[in-house]
């Protein structure tokens, strides 16, 4: 991730560079009183794009004290934690252009076991979250 410009996030956005946004967990009383076993979850809803574009992000997390503490602005322990992708089809019944419909959907990706990873505390009230853009592909 060395190298790539960070922008701050402002809702809603256009992914057309990459964009950090910190994100709060679940509070710690909530995090204690779940079964151990339950996997934590970061969700990015709203996702719209077009259903005939191919669209890919990658997803990255990193202790928001790692951010803060990296020189140059580039996490020291930053880990992947999934990508987003779609793959552009059109349908037949509406005519075969695909009609260029927008789509709204969201993305579910377990990252328990990734911040075990990092090491981020329990009493860590927020991650940091980068979006990085892989394909800038239009039909």
């Amino acid at each position: 991730m060395a190298g790539i410009s960070t922008t701050k996030a402002t809702f809603p956005m256009s992914l057309d560079k990459p964009v950090t946004v910190a994100v709060a967990r679940p509070a710690r009383k909530e995090r204690e009183e779940e079964d151990e076993e339950e996997e934590e979850v970061l969700v990015i809803e709203g996702i719209e794009l077009k259903r005939d574009e191919f669209v890919k992000f990658d997803v990255f997390v990193n202790d928001e004290d790692d951010e803060m503490a990296a020189s140059g602005g580039v996490a020291a322990n930053t880990e992947f934690a999934g990508s987003f992708v779609n793959v552009p089809h059109k349908q037949r019944h509406d005519g075969g252009d695909g009609g260029g419909k927008v789509i709204k959907t969201r993305l579910r990706l377990g990252i328990s076991e990734l911040l075990e990873g990092l090491g981020v505390d329990d009493d860590d009230e927020h991650v940091l979250v980068k979006l990085v853009p892989k394909c800038s592909c239009h039909n």
